[in-house]
């Protein structure tokens, strides 16, 4: 009698393989469950919290408020740094540069940390406040106003200067202005914030526009740094021309600011009614809409 208790049969056996099976499924299901669910961090931003703001990956690291204000970059700890526009990566080197004895004695030696971009240099550099050191103190009062201040240079500093001071030199000062237009990459380059590649790219988008009427344009080229606009105008207006009677589909399409559809939109609307006197004509397409029109005016003709 007791055998029947170790006999199965067919389905019985067919049962009991589908219960291990759902056990051990519910097993790997449990010792996977740690790996669903990404155990939250909590940062206290204390007065230096170096290891803990800069270790974490971005997701977690907390939104620290950019405020631009005098600092000594010499003591200044990593939400200081990050407080005045410093990205993660730059205020990781900044602390580990100190850490390895660097000391910054003027504000263009900030500029030679691996990864600070020219144009976040240019921005911060007037809020680096650096304390003159010994070496710089005065020797003796003046008797004389008119009497220059004697200045002690440490051997240092009259040995050698900084590359970013002589590539600042070449740059233009504020109040200087370049003609979008007129402008070739020599030219643009000297702008602070705009190197070799920036340069091209403004030359090769005013090819292609046939010229910039406005500098809000340069919006389009979204890499471009924020502040170019208070070193560039347009005195010139733009010299290409869309003779919308007469270029074929692919010559309208070639143009930044006509989409393949607007362009034979443009060529459609040719056949069925011949020559197309002016804009307000194209305002009727659906494929227009009233800023595509506004922004492409300054560039039609209909000649």
């Amino acid at each position: 009698m007791w055998r029947d208790w170790f006999t199965f049969s067919r389905q019985d056996r067919r049962a009991i393989i589908l219960l291990a099976v759902l056990i051990i499924v519910a097993l790997m299901l449990l010792w996977a469950k740690p790996m669903w669910h990404r155990e939250e961090v909590t940062v206290s931003l204390g007065t230096d919290s170096v290891a803990m703001r800069l270790a974490l990956p971005s997701s977690q690291q907390p939104i620290v408020k950019i405020e631009l204000r005098p600092f000594n970059p010499n003591t200044a700890d990593s939400l200081e740094l990050l407080s005045v526009g410093f990205p993660p990566r730059v205020a990781r080197n900044i602390l580990r540069y100190r850490k390895a004895g660097g000391e910054f004695r003027r504000s263009e030696d900030l500029a030679r940390i691996y990864g600070l971009h020219d144009s976040v240099f240019t921005r911060i550099m007037p809020y680096i406040a650096i304390p003159k050191p010994a070496g710089f103190i005065k020797e003796k009062l003046l008797t004389d106003e008119s009497e220059p201040l004697p200045i002690m240079l440490s051997s240092d500093t009259m040995q050698r200067e900084h590359p970013y001071a002589e590539y600042m030199r070449a740059k233009h000062k504020s109040g200087q202005f370049v003609d979008l237009n007129r402008a070739d990459t020599s030219e643009l380059m000297k702008i602070p914030g705009i190197g070799p590649v920036y340069a091209k790219m403004i030359v090769d988008y005013r090819e292609r526009l046939g010229g910039y009427h406005n500098i809000v344009q340069l919006r389009d080229l979204e890499v471009l740094p924020e502040d170019l606009g208070d070193w560039v105008h347009v005195s010139t207006p733009p010299t290409a021309i869309l003779n919308v009677n007469n270029l074929s589909l692919t010559q309208l399409r070639s143009h930044p600011y006509l989409s393949f559809y607007q362009a034979k939109a443009i060529v459609e609307l040719r056949k069925r009614e011949g020559h197309i006197r002016s804009v307000r004509q194209l305002l009727f397409l659906d494929e227009f809409s009233e800023s595509d029109i506004e922004r492409l005016t300054p560039y039609l003709s209909f000649d």
